[in-house]
């Protein structure tokens, strides 16, 4: 019988539970469409269990440390692309671009991260504005020697990095 009386709370409780997510995966939604690729913000999201309880400026953060994970990814395989190759023009545009993504996953993304934990949000911005810069500055370093082909998955890798840091700088302009 003491189990009978215990039921509305429970049922209550257990009620008003469940909208939380809804209402996380709602901010993720929204958050998302205030950027310029929305389905790649709410893939990068969703992917973080964290993102169901997060609010915005906790959304913004993921995005962060999904940019940071993904520089370091970058740079490994372009740490790779380095040691395969034995074309001294083609090395010389790797370094340049290993040059570029050291400094995003060893500088700039740690730099935007401890920003915005500190709301410290205008060098958050900062950061992550220079971290933007990498995949198109490793881009730019391909066009200055003709003879010199950009290998097609760093190709691929420079264009997901742009979105994703633009994706993330752009959650950091509408927080604030």
């Amino acid at each position: 019988m003491k189990f009978l009386a215990w039921l509305p709370l429970f049922l209550l409780v257990n009620f008003l539970h469940q909208p939380t997510a809804l209402v996380g995966a709602d901010l993720v939604q929204e958050t998302c469409q205030k950027t310029r690729y929305p389905d790649l913000c709410v893939k990068t999201l969703k992917s973080n269990p964290r993102s169901s309880s997060a609010d915005v400026k906790g959304l913004a953060h993921i995005m962060l440390e999904a940019n940071l994970a993904n520089s370091k990814v970058t740079l490994a395989k372009v740490d790779k692309l380095l040691k395969e190759s034995g074309d001294k023009s083609l090395k010389k545009c790797l370094d340049d671009c290993a040059e570029e993504y050291g400094t995003a996953a060893d500088e700039y993304f740690p730099t935007a991260i401890q920003s915005l934990e500190r709301n410290d949000l205008g060098t958050a911005k900062t950061y992550a504005s220079a971290a933007l810069d990498a995949p198109g500055n490793c881009r730019d370093t391909f066009s200055e020697d003709p003879g010199v082909k950009t290998p097609p998955v760093l190709t691929k890798l420079n264009a997901y990095s742009e979105q994703l840091s633009v994706t993330a700088l752009m959650m950091l302009n509408n927080l604030g």
